[in-house]
């Protein structure tokens, strides 16, 4: 449980940003799905959330800012800060 509280806490002060590729009408190809997002916060920020703690009902299909929860104890959720902005 005090796990839980200090990862909720460490993802409350981050920003999580995913660069993906999209077409000429902006539509992003697939989609970031929560597996995505638990990856890219191990990698940049050295947190692990497994991907079934995600909330994510659809992947997101647009760019923009985005806050999805995430439910890591029983009473314990936190907030994930995403970006979804164009790959160069």
């Amino acid at each position: 449980k005090n796990e839980a509280e200090e990862i909720a806490k460490q993802l409350k002060e981050i920003t999580l940003t995913i660069k993906v590729k999209a077409g000429e009408s902006g539509k992003i190809f697939g989609g970031v799905t929560s597996k995505e997002i638990s990856e890219e916060l191990e990698k940049q920020h050295g947190i692990v959330v497994d991907k079934r703690k995600i909330v994510l009902e659809d992947p997101i299909k647009a760019y923009g800012s985005y806050t999805l929860d995430a439910k890591l104890y029983p009473e314990i959720s936190g907030k994930i800060n995403v970006i979804v902005t164009q790959k160069d």
